[in-house]
């Protein structure tokens, strides 16, 4: 497989493609709806910062899930977007069941 020809110019990804992207890898880390995802952008020292807040599937230890989550969040967004991610802070604001379902 090679690689395809050089072409000048350059790729811009703007913010508000780098949030929707960020808002579906953090949602399917979470194990959450990305409707109930939320991220923001900000800047760490020349890196992209995340700040990402939502629920948490349910499962044991959270604290060491989110982390992991925050790590693998970091490194997924870096390698779909080519930039580098300097951090990545998780709110957890609620739990998410595997069958939630609403009884009347």
């Amino acid at each position: 497989m090679t690689a395809g020809p050089d072409v000048p110019g350059r790729v811009e990804i703007t913010a508000r493609a780098l949030t929707s992207l960020a808002r579906a890898v953090a949602a399917e880390r979470l194990g959450a709806p990305a409707k109930r995802v939320r991220v923001g952008l900000g800047d760490a020292k020349g890196a992209i910062a995340l700040d990402i807040t939502g629920p948490v599937a349910a499962g044991d230890d959270l604290v060491t899930r989110a982390t992991r989550v925050a790590d693998e969040v970091k490194s997924r967004v870096s390698e779909l977007t080519g930039r580098r991610v300097g951090s990545a802070h998780i709110e957890l604001t609620g739990i998410v069941r595997e069958h939630e379902t609403r009884v009347d």
